[in-house]
């Protein structure tokens, strides 16, 4: 059955769907019933739901490349080379909407899925992505996501480096391991010229208002003295549990260049051109600087939800430093944080529930936490004999 995709509010939106996943037997489960695993393991409902859900054939199991009565499915134990399938109901979050339902149906010369193509050959896929939609699966995305969309258009690829949801701008897929390969490794060697526009908060260093007009040449721009921050970057992964969330620092090294002033709402618009590619480098860094991305839901101070921990990732460049009993406790800080919002953002008032599962129904992401006014421009050889650039986006 197809996928339904709703398009409401300036959110692309997937009707919840069901979903089959096949896992071999784990050795911890053998000579368990599946209903002891499945209360065990996957705490998220109560052990009634998965009685209901065995009976209803949504928790089954494979034996012998036969498939189990429901009542066996109960009360059998585990055996070895069993295969568990579950089936379950998917609800993926919304993104953003980035064309009408018309355009993303109708693919012409120089755009696919409603997404403006840059450049096509038998190797690579470039385009200039919209803000506000994940690259690939990943977490609770799956079929909204670009690499998901784009095959249903008839193009198989896969990325070359991670960008963020939020970020919008060039984006280069191979279609092959070896075109894949060669992307990635001028970028690990650092033969790769990347620049990205972002609009900050403030006046930058060296802002001289319209300096460009409405016509940004890269070889003009980094004539000036650029603005450097060279502070490294480390994240913080709650689901590791403890101190293995705080992976370890990176060096990292970004340089500015400022563009344009706004006076009227004290916004500056800078070229950022990182030399190195740590996670949210650029973000980061800005922030550090005190120019935060005006629109940044995370290292924004003014806007975060998470405000202990964006702060204690701006103020901490070397996070090493820090002895481990205060680490812990700065952790656990970040867990009841993350809490407090996980609980905001269930729709207590009507304490609403999906009828098919019964799992509890978020909110809708505003658009403002599915955009950010950072927006990769252009990337090119050092030797420029590969450069590949994207539209001005209209903030810039």
């Amino acid at each position: 059955m197809p996928l339904e995709v709703v398009y409401t509010n300036g959110l692309r939106k997937l009707k919840p769907y069901y979903s089959t996943r096949n896992t071999f037997a784990k050795g911890r489960w053998l000579g368990k019933t599946l209903l002891e695993v499945l209360v065990k393991e996957f705490k998220t409902f109560t052990e009634q739901h998965y009685i209901d859900g065995i009976t209803k054939g949504l928790y089954t199991i494979y034996r012998d490349g036969e498939l189990l009565a429901a009542d066996d499915v109960l009360h059998s134990r585990i055996q070895n080379k069993d295969i568990v399938e579950t089936r379950f109901h998917k609800h993926e979050p919304p993104v953003k909407q980035w064309c009408t339902e018309l355009i993303e149906n109708n693919d012409r010369q120089g755009r696919v899925a409603g997404i403006d193509l840059i450049y096509e050959d038998d190797n690579l896929f470039i385009i200039d992505k919209p803000n506000g939609i994940p690259v690939h699966p990943t977490g609770q995305f799956y079929k909204n996501t670009l690499t998901e969309i784009f095959k249903t258009h008839g193009k198989t690829v896969s990325p070359c480096y991670r960008i963020d949801k939020v970020t919008s701008g060039l984006l280069i897929f191979a279609k092959n391991q070896v075109a894949a390969s060669d992307i990635q490794t001028k970028i690990s060697e650092r033969t790769m010229n990347k620049y990205y526009f972002a609009r900050v908060k403030g006046k930058f260093p060296g802002t001289l208002s319209n300096i460009f007009g409405d016509s940004y040449n890269i070889s003009d721009i980094i004539q000036q003295d650029p603005v450097i921050e060279n502070s490294s970057i480390y994240t913080v992964e709650l689901k590791k549990g403890s101190l293995a969330a705080f992976s370890p620092t990176r060096e990292a090294v970004t340089h500015f260049y400022p563009i344009k002033y706004y006076p009227d709402c004290d916004h500056s618009v800078v070229l950022c051109k990182p030399l190195t590619g740590r996670t949210h480098q650029i973000r980061i860094h800005l922030a550090r600087l005190g120019f935060p991305i005006v629109n940044d839901p995370f290292y924004n101070i003014n806007n975060t939800k998470f405000r202990r921990r964006s702060k204690f990732l701006l103020d901490y460049k070397e996070r090493e430093s820090i002895d481990k009993l205060k680490l812990q406790n700065i952790f656990n800080q970040f867990v009841e944080e993350t809490a407090e919002q996980k609980s905001n953002s269930i729709s207590n008032e009507q304490g609403s529930k999906c009828l098919e599962c019964g799992i509890n129904l978020l909110d809708d992401s505003s658009i403002s936490e599915l955009e950010i006014y950072l927006h990769a421009w252009c990337y090119s050889n050092k030797d420029n004999t590969f450069e590949y650039k994207t539209k001005i986006p209209e903030w810039a």
